[in-house]
């Protein structure tokens, strides 16, 4: 047994001192106050923040690796490398690509699942290959895919941990995909989109409930002739069945827009995500250039991945305690919101908002210990300790 004391508990909705044990990989209790069994090994938090581990639903890559590998061991060493920034639970992610190349990335995820052990593999998301060209972003265009014309069926089948797909709904064929994915229990998101506001709203309809990084490759109000046309993004802030991503690093997004997504959405329906790219949670040098696994080139400067061609950015390099620090520190959320940002919503988006992201009695042991700025110092995965104090 392992029992944490002197620990600030960070609830969804609170902080409360108090003291944390656990068994055999589950939480086994929360208590006031408690004396330690004489054969329990006792941790001292010293007063800092004992929490959830971060559940990164839309990452690429880190360390260096990418999900796109055909090697399941670079997916676990991605995993690791979050694993030391507090991420105690991801889907890897995968670019646009042809339908060959994504099953191989699945056949590696699928593997690596059973592998790591520094940070739980709850499925993969598929971002793609169902987009919208006019809103590539990063994307490489000659991997975009209609879905009309593809048995995009056979793609949902090929793995059941598939948890997520995300795809443009004004594509033709995007709007039965949804319902495809739904029926299947796969989170259907509307990504890379250049849908209007009514498109957006029809695909609440067909199954779609998610928005993938709000802001970055959705469609916005424009002005045609005299009249303003809303896009992806109002209909994510306005319908409350939508969730939505966030790409909280400061970069994607200013604090401005920080600021509006919590005020509207709220916590609850806000999964931070990195986006991060194969250097995420990595010391990048200013000005490297790299090579994506879909061929597009990239490169690191100010804080953040650039195409370089400087024609959009290309992803983040962000970890998930750096996005819990800025929407606490810099937009102004109170700290329990802005881990549950990272923790029980989008546990909850991947479908396991029984088992993962809150401390509570009969959960997964996934835990982290960080202070006031949100720098980690410890992590347990499945009642593992993976970094100490």
């Amino acid at each position: 047994m392992v029992i944490f004391k002197n620990a600030r508990l960070v609830y969804p909705d609170r902080i409360r001192d108090g003291m944390l044990a656990v068994e055999d990989g589950k939480i086994a209790g929360i208590h006031e106050r408690l004396d330690p069994p004489e054969n329990a090994q006792v941790i001292d938090c010293a007063g800092r923040f004992l929490s959830p581990g971060f559940v990164d639903i839309h990452v690429h890559g880190g360390g260096g690796k990418s999900a796109m590998s055909d090697k399941p061991q670079d997916i676990v060493d991605m995993c690791a490398a979050h694993a030391s920034y507090g991420t105690t639970s991801m889907l890897p992610t995968t670019l646009a690509a042809p339908i060959p190349q994504l099953e191989t990335a699945l056949d590696s995820i699928r593997a690596a699942k059973e592998m790591s052990v520094d940070c739980n593999i709850l499925g993969a998301h598929l971002e793609g290959p169902f987009l919208s060209v006019k809103m590539k972003g990063a994307q490489s265009p000659e991997n975009i895919l209609v879905p009309s014309e593809h048995n995009y069926e056979a793609l949902l089948d090929y793995w059941k941990g598939i948890r997520i797909i995300g795809a443009a709904p004004e594509v033709d064929g995007a709007l039965e995909l949804g319902l495809a994915a739904k029926k299947r229990g796969i989170v259907a998101s509307v990504a890379h989109s250049d849908a209007t506001y009514e498109q957006a709203e029809k695909a609440l309809e067909y199954g779609y409930s998610d928005v993938t990084h709000i802001y970055s490759a959705c469609s916005s109000v424009i002005k045609i002739n005299l009249f303003r046309i809303a896009g992806v993004v109002e209909a994510g802030l306005v319908h409350d069945d939508f969730t939505v991503q966030m790409i909280a690093d400061l970069r994607h997004l200013p604090v401005g827009l920080l600021k509006l997504i919590y005020k509207c959405k709220g916590a609850e329906k806000i999964s931070l995500i990195t986006d991060g790219l194969e250097f995420s949670a990595t010391d990048m040098t200013e000005g490297t250039v790299c090579v994506q696994e879909n061929g597009v080139r990239a490169i690191y400067e100010d804080g953040v991945m650039k195409l370089a061609d400087y024609s959009a950015l290309a992803g983040s390099v962000a970890t998930s305690s750096r996005l819990v620090r800025n929407m606490y520190k810099s937009a102004g959320a109170p700290l329990y919101d802005a881990v549950r940002m990272a923790t029980a919503t989008p546990a909850s988006v991947a479908g396991f908002a029984s088992t993962k992201g809150r401390l509570a009695v009969g959960y997964d042991a996934d835990i982290i210990l960080f202070d006031e700025n949100i720098d980690v110092s410890f992590v347990m995965t499945n009642g593992r300790i993976i970094k100490n104090i």
